[in-house]
């Protein structure tokens, strides 16, 4: 079963492979890739000779245990070559010997080198110093199965390749002890999912970025903002503003009401059940995801997790001026990010959906703030009363309720 069966926000981009946008006026936001597994820049006063001469294998055991990373400057190689040299020995026995006391380890294996020559070659090279010190441990006993080999080469520098030192600080070996951060990055979502599915009120403000592409391989960012409120188990009031539509979506448990507040006009669906069937409805039915859908469902990491083949907890990083932790998860048609709220009230703060599987990459974004839960929510009529007498009309009719401008054009499934 695929992950795009839970997202609701994905749906739109999977359709939207080509669009004939008429002008538009203002900036358009671009989309950055970045690489996982970056190291931490050693001190600037230290080189690679300190580091080198830093090392112990109590020391190495502690980084692998605490942090998953560990940098080693004390394994030598032939210049330009693959090759180990006979003085790297007793710390390729450190590394063997932490692997046999500690039999649950497993360990990535990473080649980095400076920017000297030809950026292939180096990439090649990296990978070989990588497999050439998985086959010393495996001559050393260790089972190959616990071992994984990568090459960086010189993509991934610690310091500047404009100097001799900087240089020897980017040669390094690069070991991340596997399973650790999948563990933590499940346990960290885990408790969001529990903590958001304790909350009977919930509210919180938005901005989204949808992004599209044209079939000129053009990709163009759609921003829109809103508002979200909840409550469990039956009832939802959202709103979103995006300059070409001005929506307002209301459920009491019965009805669903969309409100396209640009041109008065108004439709209803009877939809009775809970949030998660309005959900469900919503993305199927009606082609009308809710924004931050996934994270609104009672339990958000059911939702999330089930294709998921690779999770990795990638620290700290910082929304909106809140600290989070940052993690990153792999599934076959989708690749996703979420950074939750540290402390007591693990909230969302951003997340992020990109589609692997079509031209570009297009991602679904949205920012969460003004984060309220409990009494901080305010009282909140869920019911439709129609003070403006708007006009009710049928579904299809309330264009302006679309994820897209009216002057966009789908374009066919890819």
């Amino acid at each position: 079963m695929s992950l795009i069966r839970y997202k609701t926000w994905l749906e739109p981009l999977r359709r939207l492979v080509a669009v004939r946008p008429w002008p538009l006026a203002g900036a358009f936001a671009a989309a950055l890739v970045l690489g996982a597994g970056v190291a931490s820049a050693p001190a600037a006063a230290q080189t690679a000779e300190e580091l080198a001469a830093q090392y112990g294998r109590a020391a190495m055991e502690q980084a692998l245990q605490t942090k998953q990373r560990y940098d080693l400057y004390g394994i030598h190689f032939a210049v330009d070559k693959a090759t180990i040299q006979p003085d790297t020995s007793a710390l390729l026995d450190d590394i063997a010997t932490a692997l046999k006391d500690f039999p649950d380890w497993r360990l990535r294996i990473v080649g980095h080198t400076d920017a000297t020559g030809d950026a292939a070659h180096n990439q090649t090279l990296s990978l070989a110093r990588a497999d050439a010190i998985k086959a010393a441990l495996v001559k050393r006993g260790i089972d190959p199965s616990r071992l994984e080999t990568a090459g960086a080469g010189e993509s991934q520098p610690v310091a500047n390749n404009d100097t001799a030192q900087g240089q020897a600080l980017n040669r390094r070996v690069e070991l991340v002890r596997l399973g650790a951060e999948a563990e933590s990055a499940k346990r960290l979502l885990k408790a969001m999912s529990d903590y958001l599915a304790a909350q009977q009120a919930i509210a919180f403000d938005y901005d989204a970025t949808l992004e599209v592409v044209t079939k000129e391989d053009q990709k163009l960012a759609l921003a829109s903002s809103g508002s979200v409120t909840l409550s469990r188990p039956d009832k939802v009031h959202a709103t979103r503003s995006g300059g070409f539509a001005d929506v307002e979506m209301l459920f009491d448990g019965e009805t669903l009401t969309l409100l396209g507040k640009n041109n008065n006009r108004y439709t209803q669906a009877a939809i009775p059940g809970t949030v998660d069937h309005l959900i469900d409805e919503l993305r199927v039915t009606y082609d009308r995801p809710l924004p931050g859908a996934d994270l609104l469902l009672s339990d958000p990491y059911a939702a999330l997790m089930p294709d998921v083949t690779d999770a990795k907890d990638l620290g700290s990083g910082v929304i909106g001026g809140v600290e989070c932790d940052y993690l990153a998860f792999r599934a076959d048609q989708v690749d996703w990010q979420i950074w939750i709220a540290h402390g007591e009230h693990p909230y969302p703060c951003r997340y992020v959906i990109t589609s692997k599987d079509l031209p570009s990459q297009p991602q679904y974004s949205i920012q969460i703030r003004n984060w309220r839960t409990g009494a901080e929510v305010a009282a909140t009529d869920f019911a439709f009363t129609n003070p403006t007498t708007a006009q009710k009309v049928e579904l299809k009719d309330l264009r302006e309720a679309a994820e897209l401008p009216a002057h966009f054009m789908r374009g066919e499934t890819q």
